[in-house]
């Protein structure tokens, strides 16, 4: 039923129709052409095919079909897009039944208290002097103040509670929001009095919670507010069944077009931070609200149902920079932040402040400083081997072991290893440290993690990579001539993807049409070889395809050399000299095939 469904709205939709909606397209022989919209380039590079109902870019390859589109270019999941484009279609859906309908129905209910706190409160703080005041004192616009729905909670105890009671919502559901507390005799009031309401919004802009602040007129005993003073600066919402405090960056709905558009996300420490440079120009921030930045806030993950709406990082860009505050805990929360970003594969630079304790006070200052600040970020590691220096600037040992236990232990998460080497040799000149004592030192932090390691713990693939693959499928399919050359040579190791993968067994079963009809990883790859031949011709298009099969061959003996190697550590770790030495040869024979690839392609 669904992939009948499926079908239907892709029979009646054309994708040259949908995709000429969010980009201006160009007539380009039988195909169209644009600027794709992924990645930044001056010449067109993004083709739309007609007849195959699928797009490519030759520049970043990315590609796909009219689904895999609306999903990137709108940044959702399938579910999504699915009802994107079958109201465009004019198909139907089935109703959505939730696994647990009582379960959706309460979070349903949360967000409409949560919306409902949101616009009561703002319409508070638009009619209150003092709260207008303090915000506008902060730099803050009224056009901004609208459009962040910032709010005012009031200082009694059943403002907001008595509201809800009058929409018949029940006091229970009010504390599972988190907007009321349970009192003793179970007597329920406001949780945020007296402050200024923050809301926090999932990637789609639901309010899931608040971060609230104390308005500092209503912190001061003096002044005769009837508050206790010295109360919590900040208070957030607890975490209930739609709010997930790890799961959550602060502005990442405001941010995500501009994060996508310049493929850089920009972390800071507090919610003023980011609405302050949002105010200015500056578009791809967020912030970790306090400086416990998680895991789950940098990747995606799909193991828990209320993640559909907290989509991390990952999904948006590779390029990370960090700005957190001067003092300790925003030091120890940076160099924290820095390292979980390298081992989930983000370039990592950080923002360094010289003349403000913050972003917020820097930008006001002048938004030309913080864009030059951003500019200037230096790369993680490099902030560290230049701290060596700066700490003990006449003591060359504890540069050494400061550079031992603070730096070292990094390298092994930089998986391109000429990076790796970049950084190795680096330390070695400037401390004057063997080459081989710090690969040594590596090889020791990798090696209880690396035993366990084999082929079966591949990383995805790289675009680079995938793009080959797609090019290699192609031309299997399209073309006996190159399936001829390189049948004897070909295995199912050589794609990382699982989707080529399972497309080359089609394939070698024999079942090449219905793999054509049925596979979308298929048909681009066919799209792509045709796009290449009209480009190329049939003799430079042959020669293309086959160096883009052996450096597929090549990245898959990178991949054997890597299995032997952790097998070879862990032989030798246990004493086992025997297997060591077999596998030492096979390693020999693999560098050896490998280097005879590499010739090839040369």
């Amino acid at each position: 039923m669904a992939d009948q469904i499926i079908q239907d709205i892709k029979d009646r939709l054309n994708i040259v129709d949908i995709i000429g909606n969010y980009l201006q397209l160009k007539k380009a022989g039988v195909n169209f052409r644009a600027l794709c919209p992924f990645h930044s380039e001056r010449t067109p590079s993004f083709n739309v095919s007609s007849q195959r109902q699928i797009w490519h870019c030759f520049g970043c390859g990315e590609g796909g079909d009219i689904f895999g589109f609306v999903m990137r270019q709108e940044n959702v999941e399938f579910k999504d897009a699915l009802k994107i484009l079958a109201q465009k279609a004019g198909v139907e859906l089935p109703a959505f039944r939730p696994q647990n309908p009582k379960e959706q129905e309460l979070k349903d209910l949360l967000y409409r208290i949560n919306d409902f706190a949101t616009r009561l409160y703002h319409q508070v703080l638009l009619k209150d002097e003092k709260a207008l005041e303090y915000l506008k004192n902060r730099g803050l616009a009224l056009e901004t103040i609208k459009q962040w729905q910032i709010g005012f909670a009031p200082v009694g105890y059943h403002f907001l509670h008595h509201k809800l009671l009058q929409k018949n919502i029940r006091e229970g559901d009010m504390a599972k929001a988190g907007v009321v507390v349970a009192g003793e005799k179970n007597n329920f009031y406001d949780r945020f009095r007296g402050r200024i309401m923050f809301p926090i919004f999932d990637y789609f802009g639901e309010v899931i919670g608040f971060s609230a602040r104390i308005l500092p007129s209503l912190d001061d005993p003096s002044a005769g507010s009837g508050q206790a003073g010295n109360q919590a600066k900040y208070i957030n919402s607890p975490e209930s069944e739609i709010y997930n405090k790890s799961m959550t960056l602060f502005g990442l709905n405001f941010a995500k077009d501009a994060m996508r558009k310049q493929d850089e996300a920009v972390v800071v420490e507090g919610q003023m931070d980011c609405i302050s440079l949002h105010q200015a120009g500056f578009k791809n921030v967020v912030a970790s609200s306090g400086t416990a930045l998680t895991e789950k806030q940098l990747v995606e993950k799909h193991s828990l149902p209320q993640e559909k709406n907290l989509t991390q990082l990952s999904r948006l860009t590779k390029n990370i920079k960090f700005c957190f505050d001067a003092d300790s805990a925003g030091q120890i929360a940076g160099r924290r932040a820095g390292e979980m970003a390298l081992k989930q594969g983000f370039s990592v630079k950080f923002i360094i402040l010289k003349s403000a304790k913050d972003p917020d006070e820097l930008v006001k200052k002048s938004p030309g400083l913080w864009a030059k600040a951003v500019l200037g970020a230096v790369w993680f590691l490099d902030f560290y081997i230049s701290t060596a220096k700066e700490k003990f600037p006449d003591d060359p040992v504890e540069q050494k072991h400061y550079l031992t236990k603070e730096v070292v232990p990094f390298l092994q998460f930089i998986s391109d290893p000429l990076e790796q080497d970049h950084y190795i040799i680096q330390m070695a000149k400037q401390f004057n440290i063997s080459e081989k004592v710090i690969r040594e030192q590596i090889k020791g932090n990798t090696a209880p993690r690396a035993v366990n390691e084999g082929l079966s713990g591949a990383a995805l693939p790289g675009k680079g990579i995938f793009i080959l693959e797609k090019e290699v499928l192609g031309g299997l399919i399209a073309s006996r001539e190159f399936l001829g050359i390189i049948k004897s040579d070909l295995e199912e190791s050589d794609f990382e993807s699982p989707e080529a993968k399972g497309s080359f067994l089609a394939l070698i079963s024999g079942n090449k049409p219905d793999l054509v009809q049925a596979s979308a990883l298929a048909k681009e790859a066919v799209f792509v070889v045709e796009s290449l031949l009209e480009q190329l011709g049939t003799e430079a298009l042959q020669k293309r395809l086959l160096t883009s099969f052996r450096r597929l061959k090549v990245n898959n003996l990178k991949k054997k050399q890597k299995f032997l190697q952790n097998k070879i550590a862990r032989a030798e770790l246990l004493g086992e000299k025997a297997d060591s030495r077999k596998l030492q040869e096979d390693f020999a024979l693999v560098s050896k095939l490998k280097m005879e690839w590499e010739k090839a392609i040369k």
